[in-house]
């Protein structure tokens, strides 16, 4: 039985019920685009139907399920004012100018800066990330900014780039 966890009104990703990722469906007739039918993407490629009922008949009946929705713009932890992923642990925080670094387990050697960070891709992109390590930072120090305290403040610098 496929489980379908919507990402908008009219896709979804389909996944078996051990949570195995299949691919995603896109519902064209519930759009306000001139396409009509569902087109389902897998690593194979993409089939085209005319409607959900067709696909569903193929693969068996539709379980839906919601995806836990997550909030990257708010954080919970934080080394002073600067925030750290919230799925990342923290251990051996020392205190630098003009911020910390932290490791994220006791036996790891690499470290880390807290806080928002815009970093520029190969396409000239500039991305946002939270906590960044300080290779990353030593390698990319030139074509960066940050650290942000909010995520508001990211997006200002943003849109000024």
């Amino acid at each position: 039985m496929p489980v379908l966890k919507p990402l908008t009104t009219y896709s979804y990703i389909i996944e078996t019920e051990s949570s195995e990722k299949i691919g995603l469906i896109v519902d064209h007739n519930k759009t306000n685009n001139n396409l009509t039918g569902v087109e389902f993407f897998t690593k194979d490629g993409v089939v085209k139907f005319d409607n959900m009922n067709e696909l569903e008949d193929l693969l068996g009946t539709f379980v839906y399920k919601e995806l836990k929705e997550t909030n990257i713009q708010e954080n919970t932890k934080f080394i002073g004012d600067y925030p750290v992923n919230d799925t990342d642990n923290v251990y051996d925080v020392q205190e630098g100018i003009p911020i910390s670094t932290f490791r994220k387990s006791e036996k790891s050697k690499k470290r880390f800066y807290p806080g928002w960070w815009l970093i520029k891709s190969e396409s000239g992109v500039y991305n946002p990330r939270c906590t960044i390590s300080t290779d990353t930072y030593d390698e990319n120090k030139d074509s960066l900014y940050g650290p942000f305290k909010t995520f508001m403040e990211l997006t200002y610098q943003q849109k000024q780039l």
